[in-house]
């Protein structure tokens, strides 16, 4: 059902995108698909955490363009996409449910953390281009709205669904910044991943930085 309806979005968007005989030189827009790959870096606010090894986010989407001035260098985006984050920590399972019950610095097995989201991006965009130039400079930043609509952990052989343990909604500031297609990509997340503490650390939250690339199609 979630691809359905994304791929309904995907169409849409393309069928607004730019036609070119159409433009005004005065305004125009950067309707654009983007997908991005980055490394997780992860911290929490508790010493005994280790991450384990490697985290890592994918995303996807597209981004309708709305041009703030008569130039069409300034501009807002509003898009639709999906994203998917993948955390290796040294937490623990219990035998019969899951549940965090601490964290074990000893631990030769890591619990992986996944997580699927639909994802609603808003940013606020600053590019070199014109109405016929698509080589140009740019920087995006804003924040991305997150529905956490599948999340699970695995540990060995085992999988876990997290129904209750993890947000279902989420929010991550995001910027983007780069040439032409290639752009480098950085990602802090605002709100908290845990619904409650874990147990035995009343304090305990993860700490995810996004660092990597996001290309941009036209």
């Amino acid at each position: 059902m979630i691809q359905k309806v994304l791929f309904f979005f995907f169409c849409c968007f393309s069928v607004l995108g730019q036609e070119f005989e159409e433009l005004d030189h005065a305004t125009y827009r950067e309707d654009q698909f983007y997908f991005g790959t980055s490394l997780v870096l992860l911290d929490s606010n508790l010493e005994s955490f280790n991450p384990r090894g490697i985290s890592r986010h994918f995303q996807w989407g597209v981004v309708r363009d709305y041009p703030l001035t008569k130039t069409g260098k300034i501009a807002a985006g509003i898009g639709l996409g999906m994203a998917f984050e993948r955390y290796t920590t040294n937490l623990i399972s219990t035998e019969k449910t899951f549940g965090f019950s601490d964290l074990n610095e000893a631990l030769t097995s890591p619990l992986f953390l996944s997580v699927h989201s639909l994802e609603l991006p808003l940013s606020f965009r600053w590019r070199s281009s014109t109405a016929t130039d698509f080589s140009f400079w740019r920087i995006y930043g804003g924040i991305a709205l997150q529905y956490h609509y599948r999340k699970r952990a695995k540990q060995q052989a085992q999988f876990f669904p997290l129904t209750d343990e993890i947000q279902n909604f989420g929010t991550t500031a995001h910027l983007s910044f780069g040439y032409n297609t290639w752009n480098f990509y950085l990602a802090y997340q605002l709100s908290p991943i845990f619904t409650s503490p874990v147990s035995g650390n009343a304090s305990f939250q993860l700490i995810p930085l996004k660092i990597g690339l996001i290309f941009y199609v036209l």
